[in-house]
């Protein structure tokens, strides 16, 4: 395996054993059912009486005539939280039982408030670079709407701790962003089936956690994992609604998004790339090279040439190139600091060309015999000097610092030490 292919498998592992870690715990946030829910639901339409309460009981007299008053749920509720409380104590409820009944109804009230405040979420747009859930807040409302949404969630952690309960600490992380991103992410299938969904990949993602170490050293033990998720989800969902899941959740759209950095593919350009990576990451998994034999190993590099030509085919000459471009970590570094600095993005490609430039000349002055070695070694430095001080007055001094370090550095350096 070359550096690169391994490179490209480690990368793999990293972002399933990452992604899982977060997916697991936003969706158990997401689509674990309240407890207050499930108290209603378990007693609606279905009394207590202190017949049946005492029923259980064999000891002592047998008292008949005796008038026993039916109880039900709405006896015990309350718009009064303190009122609320002391019913449910008063009917023997443990007080983690009601901690978790109050703390649940309270959330439930609270995030049809924050709903409100937040209007309709952005279309979810899972063709763009990077990790999507690291642009949740982008997603979940407009600057005034995420300040309203979270002076709601003090307001909310007053209410608990004036009831005597700690508030859910995932709630106040998911306040600071504006909510929880899975909400965005399944705006492909209505809310009446979205808990079902998220049980299942809650479950599934959890055994991938608890399982990661063992995993480390099967390297195809993760992906084979992920691909039986997928298929008990695809049993679950109609085509359309699967391939809408996979875009979203896949490992192979993850990876994707991972490595158009600058690419920026339209819908339609990320949707045809997806199609053609999925058919080749079914067949041959990202970390297939770490263990395969010689055979197994060119076996995949021509099925990834055929795959680089499908891709070229599709998005034509130029557009294949750029998508090139985006797979180099140095681009995509680059890319990153015209960002942070605030710059136009085409710079980053202006910049990645300047680079090339200047390699393909350093190259030219090394292979001219005609130069003396201290005249190569001038001729080098001098390209370096040139080319260091163009990108300093481009970039900005602050930008620089960031840029003169790493691979920006090692590759300046290959230039002339």
């Amino acid at each position: 395996m070359t550096g690169i292919e391994a490179m490209h498998a480690k990368r793999f592992l990293i972002v399933s054993v990452g992604l899982n870690v977060l997916l697991a715990a936003l969706l158990l946030r997401s689509g674990s059912p309240s407890t207050a829910d499930l108290d209603r639901a378990d007693s609606g339409g279905q009394p207590a009486t202190g017949e049946s309460a005492t029923s259980t009981s064999t000891a002592g007299p047998v008292v008949t005539h005796t008038v026993v008053r039916e109880m039900s749920w709405q006896h015990v509720e309350s718009p009064d939280y303190r009122e609320y409380i002391a019913n449910l104590r008063a009917i023997g409820c443990p007080e983690e039982t009601i901690r978790d009944i109050i703390r649940a109804d309270v959330n439930k009230l609270y995030d049809e408030k924050k709903k409100l405040a937040r209007g309709a979420p952005k279309k979810f747009e899972y063709w763009k670079a990077g990790n999507p859930l690291a642009g949740m807040a982008g997603l979940m409302g407009d600057p005034e709407a995420l300040q309203q949404m979270r002076a709601l969630e003090e307001e909310k952690n007053a209410v608990l701790r004036a009831l005597g309960i700690e508030p859910d600490p995932m709630s106040q992380m998911l306040a600071a962003v504006g909510g929880n991103p899975m909400e965005a992410m399944f705006d492909f299938l209505p809310e009446a089936r979205r808990t079902g969904l998220m049980q299942v990949m809650a479950d599934f993602q959890s055994k991938l956690v608890e399982s990661a170490g063992d995993m480390a050293n099967d390297h195809g033990a993760m992906w084979k994992a992920q691909r039986e998720m997928e298929d008990a989800i695809r049993a679950m969902l109609s085509p359309e609604e699967f391939l809408d899941y996979q875009l979203r959740f896949s490992i192979t759209a993850t990876v994707l998004r991972q490595q158009i950095t600058g690419f920026e593919p339209s819908e339609e350009e990320f949707l045809a790339m997806f199609k053609l990576r999925e058919a080749f990451d079914r067949e041959y998994s990202p970390t297939m090279l770490m263990d395969a034999t010689q055979p197994e190993a060119d076996r995949y590099r021509e099925a990834q040439d055929q795959l680089n030509e499908r891709l070229r085919e599709t998005l034509g000459h130029e557009r294949y190139l750029e998508y090139q471009r985006a797979q180099d970590p140095g681009y995509q570094q680059l890319h990153r600091i015209v960002q942070r600095a605030g710059l136009q993005p085409e710079l980053a490609n202006d910049l990645y060309a300047m680079r090339d430039i200047a390699m393909v000349e350093a190259g030219r002055v090394r292979g001219d015999q005609t130069l003396t070695a201290d005249q190569q070694t001038a001729a080098l430095r001098a390209i370096r000097q040139e080319t260091e001080q163009t990108i300093q007055q481009t970039l900005g001094d602050d930008a620089w610092q960031q840029f003169n370090r790493g691979i920006n550095r090692h590759w300046l350096r290959t230039i002339a030490p």
